[in-house]
């Protein structure tokens, strides 16, 4: 056996140890679950509407499509045979039209939710149904059929 078989040899045992060290290391890994800290403008948000929104929902953020200002957080959960939704949002005041909520699926479906209420100094929707709307990932907040501020589930 010359000296290039053995040393193929011990390269091949070499990466048949490491497989074998790398398989047994991430089984023995343990996996810490994901901290994501809620952001500044969702935590100023709840504090400006002096609520606090509760751990067992989905939240989202909003954030404002090109050309608009503003922020917002989104909720939703169902439990019990409800669906329950609500909307706070930071956004401009304006003399004429109103920003309208919308659940979004798909380009054909989608829900109008409801009229947002300007409150304690910005704007809140609140919304239950008894048809279970998880499926509609994608939330819209619009003034006349322009999306100012959108976010996903």
């Amino acid at each position: 056996m010359g000296r290039k078989e053995i040393f193929v040899g011990i390269f091949v045992i070499l990466v048949v140890l490491g497989i074998a060290f790398g398989i047994k290391k991430a089984k023995d890994a343990k996996v810490k679950p994901l901290d994501i800290p809620a952001s500044e403008e969702s935590q100023e948000l709840e504090n400006r509407f002096n609520l606090s929104i509760s751990d067992d929902v989905e939240k989202i953020n909003l954030q404002a499509s090109s050309g608009f200002e503003g922020v917002g957080v989104a909720t939703r959960k169902y439990s019990d045979g409800v669906f329950s939704h609500m909307i706070i949002a930071d956004l401009p005041t304006f003399e004429t039209g109103n920003y309208q909520a919308w659940l979004v699926k798909d380009e054909k479906s989608n829900i109008l939710t409801g009229i947002l209420k300007f409150a304690k100094g910005g704007y809140l929707l609140e919304f239950s149904s008894n048809i279970d709307y998880s499926d509609y990932k994608k939330v819209e907040i619009r003034l006349e059929d322009k999306i100012v501020l959108s976010g996903s589930f």
